[in-house]
C-alpha cells in the first residue's frame, strides 16, 4: 500500500515511535493516524503492533474535503481555493488516482494481509468528530494538511493521549510551510501538554510527548 510520507521521510520517523512504544510499554497499545490518504502509515502500524495493539484510520476515503478551505480562517486568508493547503493532495491524485483511496480499497488489502487490527473510520475530522470508542492513545498522528482541520484533531485527541505517548504533528514545520499550521502548533505547546521531543523541518514533522 502507499505511504505518501515515504517521500519526505516522516513515515520513517513514525515508524521508529511506533517501534519505541513496544518498548515503552506493557499491555496493549491504541494508537491513530487522521489523514491516512492511501493507508500505508496504518498498515506499517498494523504489522508492527500485530498481537500487541490497535490502530485506527481516519479519513473521507474521497479525497481532500476542499471546502474545509473555505471554513478554515488561515486558508482562507492565503487563497481560498487556491491555498497550498487546498491544492496540496492533487499531485499525488494525478499520480496515483482515487479508486485506491476509498475505504472498501484500503479495508480488502488489510484484510488480505490479515490486519484486524487496524480499523477505518470515516467522516471528516471537526470538533464534534467522536472518539468516545478510544479510552486511551498512546500515539496519533494528525497529517490532515488542513490548519483548521489539525486544531479540530488536536483538541479531540490531547486528553486521550496517555502521559509518555507520542503526538506526531505533520505539516506545522517549517514555519510557512502550510500557512497557519505552525501558528497552531505553537497554541499546542503554550498549553502545555505536551513536551517537544524532535523537530524535523525537512520532512514537515514534530514529535510531542504527553507530560
Amino acid at each position: 500500500m502507499i505511504q505518501l510520507n515515504d517521500v519526505n521521510g516522516a513515515s520513517v520517523i513514525t515508524e521508529g515511535i511506533a517501534k519505541q512504544l513496544l518498548m515503552d510499554f506493557t499491555g496493549t497499545l491504541m494508537g491513530c493516524e487522521m489523514g491516512i490518504a492511501y493507508g500505508g502509515g496504518v498498515e506499517r502500524i498494523g504489522k508492527l503492533w500485530k498481537g500487541r495493539g490497535t490502530i485506527y484510520g481516519f479519513d473521507t476515503f474521497e479525497g481532500h474535503p476542499k471546502q474545509i478551505g473555505r471554513e478554515c480562517k488561515y486558508t482562507n486568508k492565503y487563497g481560498g481555493d487556491y491555498a497550498f493547503a487546498t491544492l496540496c493532495m492533487d499531485n499525488w491524485y494525478n499520480h496515483y488516482g482515487y479508486d485506491n483511496l476509498s475505504l472498501e480499497y484500503i479495508r480488502e488489502e488489510l484484510d488480505k494481509q490479515d490486519l484486524s487490527n487496524v480499523f477505518l473510520v470515516k467522516g471528516l475530522i471537526t470538533e464534534n468528530t467522536d472518539l468516545s470508542f478510544i479510552n486511551e492513545l498512546h500515539y496519533a498522528l494528525l497529517d490532515l494538511d488542513f490548519p483548521l482541520s489539525m486544531w479540530n484533531a488536536y483538541n479531540i485527541v490531547k486528553d486521550k493521549v496517555v502521559s509518555g505517548g507520542y503526538l506526531c504533528l505533520h505539516d506545522v514545520i517549517p514555519h510557512g510551510h502550510i500557512p497557519g499550521c505552525n501558528e497552531y502548533y505553537k497554541e499546542i505547546i503554550k498549553e502545555g501538554l505536551f513536551d517537544i521531543v524532535s523537530e524535523y523541518p525537512k520532512s514537515y514533522i514534530a514529535i510531542l510527548r504527553k507530560k
